[in-house]
């Protein structure tokens, strides 16, 4: 692979495609996400599409980001804020990105191409405008979340639970927040000229706000898990109970606050989901799973 091919892997961000898995959460909880191959190939282009829109926008906001990522002790090793790839070739590769999606999109239907049009529409607002105010920066985060949930229920003609809708919103804005005071506690002397809404946040608030969004985002899941109408559910909320508390310890403790990070970076936290993610697949699928082995 040439290094300048290197640089626009690195430039799609492709690691924090992981983040697009939620477009799996509709059919995998809907109990559809197994049955044939159609939904299989179906989803893989949703999360296909997803993912270069989201590439789309990452770049568009090392675009704009590009005075203040080369300040910043990681983000300045960046393709674009390293000078490796040239402005005009990344708006290149942003418009290609994106078009891809769409053509997927539009064969996916005009419902999911509605919602990556929105999704692209939120990340340009962000990267322009709103990334610079306190907590609208981490609503809007949360926000695209939500669509990608959206999305996955369109893609797969999933009825999406309120619940799970409210449970992603809420662990979602967790984990920008978490976010947010890692960064914070990690700025110097002058956190704004890292991320121009860090400025306005405090240590203290920012503790204060993932408390409430930790409990809140538990609390809601347990009520999802209770809806679900399966007791057995109910053990997979202690897991979800230790994945929070191990993020919030993560950010706390300084060792890392990106979420996607923290992920596949902190054994403990990766060993949580991925138990939690066997448990609820057999809860859901032990049928199929059974269905195997006759």
């Amino acid at each position: 692979m040439s290094p300048f091919f290197q640089d626009i892997v690195l430039l799609l961000r492709p690691h924090q495609w992981v983040k697009n898995l939620l477009v799996l959460a509709p059919p995998f909880f809907g109990g559809v996400l197994y049955t044939g191959w159609g939904m299989a190939f179906i989803m893989f282009f949703a999360f296909a599409a997803f993912s270069l829109a989201s590439s789309a926008g990452y770049i568009v906001n090392d675009i704009v980001d590009l005075e203040s990522d080369r300040l910043h002790p990681k983000k300045r090793l960046r393709p674009l804020a390293s000078e490796k790839i040239g402005t005009a070739e990344s708006v290149v590769i942003a418009v290609i990105t994106f078009a891809l999606s769409a053509v997927i999109s539009l064969w996916l239907g005009a419902g999911f191409l509605l919602i990556i049009i929105a999704y692209i529409a939120l990340s340009f607002l962000y990267s322009f405008y709103l990334q610079r105010f306190v907590l609208i920066d981490c609503f809007v985060i949360a926000t695209g979340f939500v669509l990608r949930i959206e999305a996955g229920g369109i893609a797969s003609g999933t009825v999406v639970s309120n619940w799970l809708l409210l449970t992603t919103f809420l662990l979602s804005l967790l984990l920008a927040l978490g976010k947010r005071r890692y960064e914070l506690s990690a700025a110097e002397d002058d956190p704004g000229a890292f991320r121009e809404s860090l400025s306005g946040y405090r240590l203290n608030f920012l503790d204060q706000a993932i408390t409430i969004f930790a409990t809140t985002a538990i609390v809601t899941y347990a009520i999802y898990a209770i809806e679900t109408g399966s007791k057995i559910f109910l053990i997979t909320v202690p897991l979800a109970c230790y994945g929070v508390l191990r993020y919030i310890y993560l950010v706390q403790s300084s060792i890392s606050g990106d979420p996607t990070d923290s992920l596949l970076r902190d054994p403990h936290l990766l060993l949580c989901v991925l138990f939690w993610l066997v448990l609820t697949t057999l809860i859901i699928y032990h049928q199929n799973i059974l269905g195997l082995f006759q």
